[in-house]
């Protein structure tokens, strides 16, 4: 029978040395990269589940939450897959293709954007029974359409992580949607006693979550970047 010599056995543990190192690195780079994508979707979608909801309960029609709260746990979910992906990340052996800071600020910018979709969901969650007020449109629209830029934004860097493709710039304030959501609440901005209605307080906190939001753009836009060909 053939035997195997010292030689072909040290060949053999060369070999497999270099594939783990040319492939396994790349395989949990690759793999990281499609759990931060997942968890960025998955939370934009969240943060839109529950800004809509909030919406809802504006208006005249009694809203469920189940929705949102499938959205919120599916996003944990993701947060939790992201975890291990990232310990993967960093147990690599071999360089890191992206620097550590630039990582580290995009598994961050998701509890950010999961705590934004978790405020708002909390805040309409807790007001309970809404008495009948006025038609609130106007705000509901600006709230819709403010929630459709942001969370398309997040949609758009989920697409692109980990690809050669550029990523969008951060959205800048929008003082006429501000302008247009004061003006919506303005007869809603102070009762018989000089007081803002609940549903009116709650609409401008839904409205500054969802710029909290807007405001981790620019530093995610840059950490993103760092991993694309200059």
């Amino acid at each position: 029978m053939p035997t195997t010599s010292t030689k072909d056995i040290a060949i053999g543990c060369a070999v497999s040395v270099l594939v783990g190192l040319f492939f396994w690195p790349r395989g949990a780079t690759a793999a990281f990269d499609r759990a931060l994508a997942e968890a960025y979707r998955d939370s934009a979608r969240y943060l839109a589940g529950a800004v809509e909801y909030a919406v809802g309960r504006c208006g005249t029609e009694p809203v469920s939450a189940d929705a949102s709260l499938a959205e919120r746990l599916e996003a944990a979910a993701a947060a939790r897959r992201l975890d291990d992906a990232f310990r993967g990340y960093l147990a690599e052996r071999g360089p890191k293709p992206v620097p550590l800071a630039e990582m580290a600020t995009l598994v961050t910018g998701i509890v950010g954007l999961r705590l934004a979709a978790d405020a708002v969901l909390g805040l309409w969650q807790r007001a309970g029974e809404l008495e009948p007020e006025p038609d609130r449109a106007g705000a509901r629209l600006v709230l819709l359409g403010a929630v459709g830029r942001v969370s398309g934004w997040y949609r758009d860097l989920a697409a692109g992580l980990g690809q050669a493709t550029p990523v969008r710039d951060p959205l800048p304030r929008n003082p006429v949607a501000e302008a247009e959501l004061v003006e919506s609440l303005r007869r809603d901005l102070s009762d018989e006693h000089g007081q803002a209605t609940d549903t009116a307080v709650r609409i401008i906190w839904t409205a500054d979550h969802l710029d909290a939001a807007r405001r981790l753009q620019p530093s995610l836009a840059a950490a993103a970047g760092a991993d694309k060909p200059s």
